[in-house]
């Protein structure tokens, strides 16, 4: 059914039985923090068309709907729906747009033919333009009532019916709109949560990006801290080379002093020269080491030894002697494996003492 045709069902309703429906069907206008009797006049047309969005107007149309369980039973006779006990129906009291909406909501042509005869009829019999004309006579029609009751006759078969289909529709409206209201709590619950998902996940990623930041950062020092390694690795190098190079002439130098110094002292003594040019491993700390006659000593500290190692000074001597008891016993081996010269090895100083003497 259109717009249209349910706009002109809620122009009957009058403003006292709105403000009630208002409530009832939970609707809410913009503007209006409530509805009642004072603001009624000034938002009926906001609250109409509120009421007719899809979503109040299906809630709306389940309102109207007449629900019969004796509706696939053989009707009796005078039970069937007519225009004239329409009329009747309204005559009596009963609100127009309850009739109209009941016979709209139902969605049968046969009926929704009839509501149109109605209105016609009623427009007809008391000379109204429109449907909305006819609320003043409703309400006077609500104060002659008692006395119109005196003589009102019994009820018919279809009005009983209508009444306790009405009264079921009451209960089946108040659940709906129990279910209006726990929709509307699950509703803003779901909300509730998923707007407490997104800040998680906004928290969430505002971790991540600082942890990448963070890692990027790291990745570039340590990229740095490598380039500035490998600059410090190459000069070490280059320092150690010209320092081995430096340690081979001091000691090319000091041969030559030495040589130079017997040839000094011994002119008349060639034989002097004939020295065994001896590598010490080890100082003793005795001045045997300087005052021997057959043997020139070369001592070399072991914190000396690893460059020695790495040079060919271990081969400018013609015998290498190590004092074991002060050389440990892993350099010794290194000394073993890179030498190819001949070594003795000495325990004690007294025992390399005797060697010396024996000649």
């Amino acid at each position: 059914m259109s717009r249209e045709t349910w706009k002109k069902v809620f122009s009957t309703i009058g403003d006292v039985e709105l403000v009630e429906l208002v409530d009832f069907w939970s609707i809410q206008v913009k503007g209006f923090r409530y509805i009642n009797q004072e603001n009624i006049k000034q938002a009926r047309a906001m609250v109409i068309a509120e009421a007719l969005k899809p979503r109040n107007l299906k809630m709306i149309k389940a309102y109207y709907t007449i629900t019969d369980e004796e509706a696939d039973e053989p009707e009796e006779n005078g039970d069937e729906i007519t225009l004239d006990a329409l009329m009747e129906l309204y005559e009596e009291g009963k609100e127009l747009h309850l009739i109209l909406g009941g016979l709209y909501a139902s969605e049968d042509e046969e009926l929704e033919k009839l509501a149109g005869e109605l209105e016609k009829a009623l427009l007809e019999k008391y000379k109204a333009d429109d449907l909305s004309s006819l609320i003043d006579r409703e309400d006077k029609k609500v104060a002659e009532e008692p006395k119109v009751k005196k003589g009102k006759a019994q009820p018919s078969e279809w009005e009983k019916k209508w009444n306790k289909s009405e009264e079921k529709n009451r209960d089946l409206r108040a659940k709906i709109s129990e279910w209006e209201k726990q929709y509307s709590q699950l509703k803003q619950q779901v909300k509730d949560e998923k707007q407490a998902m997104l800040s998680e996940k906004q928290k969430l990623q505002q971790e991540l990006g600082m942890e990448r930041s963070q890692h990027r950062e790291t990745v570039v020092n340590n990229r740095k801290t490598y380039e500035e390694n490998e600059v410090l690795k190459a000069e070490v190098a280059k320092l150690k080379a010209e320092n081995s190079h430096l340690n081979a002439m001091l000691l090319k130098n000091q041969q030559e002093v030495a040589v130079t110094r017997m040839d000094e002292k011994h002119p008349e003594q060639p034989a002097a020269t004939d020295k065994k040019q001896v590598l010490l491993v080890g100082d003793p700390k005795n001045k045997l080491t300087e005052n021997s006659a057959k043997h020139s000593f070369r001592v070399l500290e072991l914190k000396d030894v690893s460059e020695a190692l790495e040079t060919n000074l271990l081969e400018n001597c013609d015998e290498i002697w190590m004092m074991t008891y002060l050389v440990p016993p892993q350099m010794r081996r290194k000394i073993k494996r890179t030498a190819q010269k001949s070594i003795k090895e000495f325990t004690d100083f007294p025992t390399m003492k005797r060697y010396i003497e024996k000649g």
